[in-house]
């Protein structure tokens, strides 16, 4: 694989292919550690420019809080001590909005960190691109260039993994509501929404990367998942580890204070890290097997907008 190229003054790609050094999970915690502050100061930045992506998602999420609320009323009804369901309770209320916020809050953080959530987080993945090849990055200068230069593609991917939310939690609960053989469609669903998923590990880092159609980018971005399956699969499961099971251990393990502590402190640690740390696994892995499996003799162009960083790459095609 070899090793990065550690003198900024210096031109070039950044990689020598015949040097020896750190690789795989050590070359991975190496940077992690250096570069762990400057993680700290891009989930920041991303989570201010990103706030108009969070509105929009927490206010469409609203459907699968309704789904949960709507699908055990009763049993919110006994936390709050009464028999049945009753909105005119005052403890009801709280309990019933406090589950709405919740399921919203953490569908949102889950869109963002599997999916992505547009422009701010295509400038995220840029940043994190040029730490995951040791290369220099002006995190506000280079943040704000690659927002600009993917914005549109960002926009549009944004936007059509909304419709693709809607219509996996449209077919799954259809599905389910069925009998007989018609329900195991459900598990088609199942199967295309986890492929959609596992094929966002290489939409952003392809897009800030590559100047590819948008077409291009949806077909190599599931084409490169299919190669590096195996891999994709690990990161899906870190991913989750951070997220769903953080909530998980913080929800059902822990009790009283030692959940009311751990679950503060992974509130912050969201807000300071979580983006930037699931970004950057995201890009380590996704760098290295498009390295891995790009043909030398297929052509693609990569971006040549922040040559301040690297000296312009031959260019090769991608289909």
């Amino acid at each position: 694989m070899g090793i990065f190229n550690r003198d900024y003054s210096k031109p070039g790609k950044g990689v020598d292919e015949s040097g020896e050094g750190s690789e795989g999970a050590v070359l991975f915690f190496e940077i992690f550690i250096r570069k762990f502050w400057k993680l700290i100061q891009v989930n920041l930045l991303f989570c201010v420019v990103n706030i108009p992506a969070f509105l929009i998602l927490f206010y469409l999420t609203g459907m699968f809080s309704n789904a949960v609320l709507g699908s055990f009323p009763n049993q919110i009804a006994g936390i709050a001590g009464l028999s049945e369901p009753d909105f005119t309770n005052p403890d009801f209320l709280i309990i019933y909005r406090s589950i709405d916020l919740g399921v919203r809050a953490v569908v949102t953080i889950l869109f963002s960190v599997f999916w992505g959530s547009g422009p701010a987080y295509a400038a995220m993945h840029y940043v994190l691109r040029n730490y995951s090849r040791e290369e220099h990055s002006f995190i506000l200068s280079d943040f704000w260039d690659a927002l600009k230069d993917n914005f549109k593609q960002s926009l549009a991917v944004f936007v059509i993994d909304i419709i693709f939310m809607f219509l996996f939690f449209y077919g799954i609960f259809f599905y389910s509501s069925r009998s007989g053989i018609i329900s195991y469609a459900k598990y088609l669903v199942y199967c295309l929404f986890a492929f959609y998923t596992i094929s966002h590990l290489f939409v952003y880092p392809l897009m800030v990367r590559y100047r590819l159609k948008f077409t291009q980018l949806l077909r190599n971005s599931a084409l490169f998942a299919i190669a590096s399956l195996p891999y994709s699969i690990l990161v899906i499961i870190i991913l989750a580890a951070l997220t769903l099971g953080m909530w998980y251990v913080g929800i059902f393990v822990l009790s009283g204070t030692a959940m009311t502590s751990f679950l503060a402190i992974y509130v912050v640690a969201m807000l300071v890290l979580l983006n930037s740390v699931c970004g950057f696994i995201v890009s380590f892995n996704a760098e290295r097997q498009i390295r891995r499996h790009l043909s030398e003799d297929a052509n693609v162009e990569e971006k040549q907008v922040f040559e301040k960083n690297t000296e312009p790459v031959n260019p090769r095609k991608m289909y």
